[in-house]
């Protein structure tokens, strides 16, 4: 559904605030991530999906949009300035596809109460929250972090094999700052044609890469980040990284710690059990929590406190859908 900018009866939501479950308002918010219209096929029948990122001031959040013709909803993502977003589905996020910090991620069946339109409402832009490259290893494995650094090196775009026998690009940056530290930035598929334009010298602006690791080193996944590329003359750090240069720094890379390492591939466990690596200070979060929820495929495992003592097991077990009747749940990305 698609028209007027103005959607009577509908109370603006920051992002920040959505809880799971059909989102009873409307948010409003600037588009990035923009992936292409695509076609799917299930037992639930065929159509069209794309998806995006949308923020406002003070978060962001991951839309997946479902129709049977989709192309004006894509173009509209596409040149408007905001969009506003209203009868969409929330549940909780997949990080493998999800760029954004946000726990939650939408579906919008625009075929059925999902409203998609321009708006004319003024939204300012997500402040990004850049960190040192230095502090890269107190932050848990694909934790989506914002940094700022020049580029010492690069590595040039190839095309690649995966695992799965398809054929892949695949380009590489290593970034550096005042910390003396380094780390490499790897750029998949289409991103990785983004790598032909940039030198060393020049600065970037990174929101959203992804904490990985590659052997004993920390590295960022950019492939679904926003980039903004500033050339080696046009930056406040270029008299740093000449000074860096001719005083032959050394950059050393972010080794992964005890907080970002994954537990042991060999690790021994009941085949009764499934263990969930956390970090330490997670523990008091779960004290607290009175039901989990697990995706498995198209399947949800909810688990649900037992309510006669206040010990942290978890009960009883069920399987629900994940999305209410109305909604589709396929992976955008899938």
């Amino acid at each position: 559904m698609e028209g007027s900018c103005t959607v009577p009866n509908q109370q603006r939501l920051n992002i920040a605030a959505l809880v799971s479950g059909m989102m009873k308002g409307a948010i409003i918010g600037l588009v990035s991530m923009l992936t292409d219209i695509r076609n799917y096929s299930n037992a639930k029948g065929t159509g069209q999906v794309f998806s995006f990122n949308l923020a406002d001031e003070d978060s962001e959040i991951r839309v997946s949009v479902f129709g049977t013709n989709l192309r004006t909803h894509h173009y509209l993502c596409k040149n408007a300035t905001a969009v506003r977003v209203s009868g969409g589905w929330l549940k909780a996020s997949n990080s493998m596809y999800n760029s954004t910090d946000n726990e939650l991620e939408m579906t919008l069946s625009v075929d059925k109460d999902g409203v998609l339109v321009a708006s004319n409402e003024i939204v300012q832009q997500r402040k990004a929250q850049y960190i040192k490259i230095g502090v890269l290893s107190t932050f848990t494995l694909r934790k989506k972090v914002d940094i700022r650094g020049v580029i010492s090196s690069t590595m040039a775009q190839r095309e690649i094999q995966t695992k799965r026998g398809t054929t892949t690009n695949l380009a590489k940056v290593t970034l550096v700052d005042d910390s003396a530290s380094s780390v490499s930035c790897t750029f998949w598929a289409d991103s990785a044609s983004l790598v032909n334009h940039w030198t060393v010298g020049d600065t970037l602006e990174v929101q959203g890469a992804q904490v990985q690791e590659y052997g004993n080193d920390i590295s960022l996944n950019c492939t679904r980040a926003n980039v903004r590329q500033y050339p080696a003359n046009d930056s406040d750090l270029t008299e740093w990284f000449e000074r860096a240069q001719s005083s032959q720094q050394i950059f050393e890379p972010v080794q992964k710690t005890q907080s970002t390492a994954r537990p042991p591939d060999n690790q021994e466990v009941r085949r009764d059990t499934f263990v969930f690596q956390c970090s330490p200070e997670m523990f008091a979060s779960f004290r607290n929590v009175q039901i989990m929820q697990v995706r498995c495929g198209d399947d949800e495992i909810i688990f649900s406190r037992d309510k006669r003592g206040g010990d942290v097991s978890l009960g009883q077990m069920e399987s629900t859908p994940i999305a209410g009747p109305s909604h589709s749940t396929i992976n955008e990305d899938d």
